[in-house]
């Protein structure tokens, strides 16, 4: 998933991972305002930002600093306009959740050709929480020897293997 894909609704995304982005009600208001004004093309300023979240200019400022900070706004100036760009929300999410467990996303990548969504991360990560990471991995093997590179596909083969009661090295084995 792209962030500037036309498809993709930014305030729908923030609404959806609200509660992993650690935000402040404030900040993500202020999130939600901007990019409600970058879609309207809008110029946005301190003064407009206040009233609408109905706290002084100064305090404006200090959510720009601490959006900022976390990575989740970046405001730049160029020919004579001022920017508001808060890919940094999908960004830093991305990056964290990569983090966690970044050699099994990166294996996932790596066989799938691309990107992962945040979704199918999740989904991989929630895989990986019930039946292991080992076992995860060795389904992701088996998946694309049979070049079945999907989710559902491997997820399946996830199933079968613990309906069987195999283990890792029962897998690794050649047992199934």
């Amino acid at each position: 998933m792209d962030w500037k894909s036309p498809y993709l609704d930014h305030k729908i995304w923030i609404l959806d991972h609200l509660e992993s982005l650690q935000l402040t009600d404030k900040e993500a208001l202020m999130l939600l305002l901007i990019d409600y004004y970058n879609d309207m093309h809008k110029v946005i300023h301190h003064e407009m930002m206040a009233q609408k979240l109905h706290i002084e200019v100064d305090e404006v400022e200090e959510l720009y600093l601490s959006l900022a900070d976390k990575g989740y706004l970046n405001i730049t100036y160029a020919n004579n306009e001022v920017s508001f760009d808060i890919e940094g929300v999908y960004g830093q999410m991305h990056n964290s959740i990569q983090g966690t467990h970044r050699s099994l996303i990166e294996e996932f990548e790596m066989e799938f050709k691309r990107t992962l969504s945040p979704m199918e991360m999740e989904r991989i990560l929630q895989m990986a929480s019930t039946y292991t990471e080992p076992m995860v991995i060795c389904a992701l093997n088996e998946a694309a020897v049979y070049e079945k590179r999907n989710l559902n596909y491997i997820e399946n083969i996830l199933i079968s293997w613990k309906e069987k009661g195999l283990s890792v090295e029962d897998v690794e084995s050649g047992k199934r």
